[in-house]
C-alpha cells in the first residue's frame, strides 16, 4: 500500500517538482530564512522540491526496497541473519529521516506560514499570497501561462443548492 501511494504522490507533483534555475537562488538565501525576504519561486519552492526529491522519491524508493526485503518479497535473495539486520536498520533510519523531513514540512504548512494551511485546506490562494510567496508561479497564472485553476470546480450533489468550494 505505502509503494503504491508513493507512486501515485509522485506522479501527481512530480511537473511542478522539477528543478529550475530559480531554486538555486531560492537556495543560495536560504529561502529567505535568515533575513525574512520572501524569495521568488514558482508553485513550489526550492525547500519543497529538496522534500519532494530527497524525502518523497529517495527515501521511498530505500522505505520501499528495504520493505520487499524486511517481507521475503525479492526471489533469489539470501535471507539471512545478517542482511535482515542489516534491511532493518536501514528501514528505520530511512523512515526516521522521512518522518522527521514531513513533520518539518508539516509544521511550515501549519503554524509556521501564516496561510499555508488555508490554502490547503480549501484548495485556493488569493493572489496577494500567491505573490508574496511564490511570485514566479502567480507571474506565470497573470501571463497566462499555466492556469489558476487545474482541476474542474466540483457540482453540487443532486438535491442540494449553493455553489461547492474550489479545488
Amino acid at each position: 500500500m505505502f509503494a503504491v501511494s508513493l507512486v501515485i504522490v509522485f506522479f501527481t507533483f512530480v511537473r511542478d517538482n522539477l528543478p529550475r534555475k530559480e531554486d538555486l537562488l531560492w537556495l543560495a538565501k536560504g529561502g529567505g530564512l535568515f533575513n525574512g525576504a520572501h524569495v521568488p519561486s514558482h508553485r513550489f519552492n526550492a525547500g519543497e522540491k529538496l522534500i519532494f526529491w530527497g524525502g518523497v522519491f529517495a527515501l521511498g524508493i530505500v522505505v520501499v526496497g528495504s520493505g520487499l526485503v524486511l517481507d521475503k518479497l525479492i526471489p533469489g535473495l539470501a535471507y539471512t541473519r545478517g542482511d535482515m539486520q542489516i534491511a532493518h536498520m536501514i528501514h528505520a533510519v530511512a523512515t526516521v529521516l522521512m518522518m522527521a523531513m514531513f513533520l518539518g514540512h508539516i509544521y511550515l504548512g501549519t503554524i509556521g506560514m501564516k496561510g499555508a494551511y488555508r490554502a490547503m485546506r480549501d484548495g485556493q490562494v488569493d493572489a496577494a499570497w500567491a505573490r508574496e510567496h511564490h511570485e514566479l508561479w502567480y507571474d506565470d497564472i497573470q501571463a497566462g501561462k499555466i492556469p489558476a485553476q487545474r482541476t474542474p470546480s466540483p457540482t453540487p450533489a443532486a438535491g442540494t443548492q449553493g455553489a461547492a468550494v474550489q479545488s
